[in-house]
Formats: C-alpha cells, sequence, structure tokens
C-alpha cells in the first residue's frame, strides 16, 4: 500500500524568530478567509535563520477573529527538518516570487505549492 499524498500548501504563514508554534498541538492561527479543513499553509520564519520550518494543517475553517480583525482556523503545526532556508527558496524559479516581498500571510500559487510539497516530501530538493 502507497503511503497517502501530502496535501499541497495554500498559504504561507509569517512567524518570527522566536514565536514559533508548539508541534503537534491543535490551536487558533491567524489564517485567509479562503482557509478550509484539509488546507495545509507553509510556515515560513523571519528574522534570524529565515525560510520554510514546517507546515500547518488546518483541522477547521476560517471565521472571523475575535474584535473583526482577519480570520482564523484550528491548525496543528508539524516542524521540518532541516528547514528549507530562504536562500534555497529564492534560487527556486518557481519559489522566488512568492519569497522575495513575503509579509504577515499570503496565497501560494498553484505552482509554487506544488514545488514545495515535493520538496518537503522528500521527492524534489533545492
Amino acid at each position: 500500500m502507497s503511503a497517502p499524498v501530502a496535501p499541497t500548501p495554500v498559504l504561507v504563514l509569517v512567524h518570527r524568530a522566536g514565536s514559533e508554534l508548539p508541534a503537534g498541538v491543535p490551536q487558533r492561527v491567524c489564517c485567509l478567509r479562503s482557509t478550509t479543513r484539509g488546507s495545509r499553509a507553509v510556515v515560513y520564519r523571519s528574522a534570524a535563520q529565515q525560510g520554510v520550518v514546517g507546515v500547518v494543517d488546518f483541522v477547521s475553517d476560517a471565521v472571523p477573529r475575535e474584535g473583526g480583525r482577519g480570520w482564523a482556523a484550528d491548525g496543528v503545526f508539524r516542524p521540518v527538518e532541516p528547514y528549507v532556508p530562504r536562500a534555497a527558496l529564492l534560487d527556486d524559479p518557481d519559489l522566488a516570487g512568492v519569497f522575495t516581498h513575503l509579509q504577515s500571510r499570503r496565497r501560494l500559487p498553484g505552482p509554487a505549492g506544488r514545488r514545495l510539497r515535493q520538496v518537503l516530501d522528500g521527492s524534489a530538493s533545492l
């Protein structure tokens, strides 16, 4: 029996170094309004040691945050080791446009999401 295929990431969440999410624990995560249960996001660490450090698998749909400031959904963070450094992301033609000027959170274009899925699954390298 073959291993299940991981979902293709559809968004990027940016977290500052030192504010990483605890692994394996469902928690409320800031996201896009379009986030649905079963969606996957990559987590990009800004500041020190920039790069993709993990994924969040969402276990609920997005709901408005208290105070009407954005959207959030329950998700489970899973770290990736080793993390994917920013320099490697910028060297890849499918990913450079996404990670050159990254702020807060954003959608991933289809080719970039598929490329990240390959890299994170270990079926491709940067």
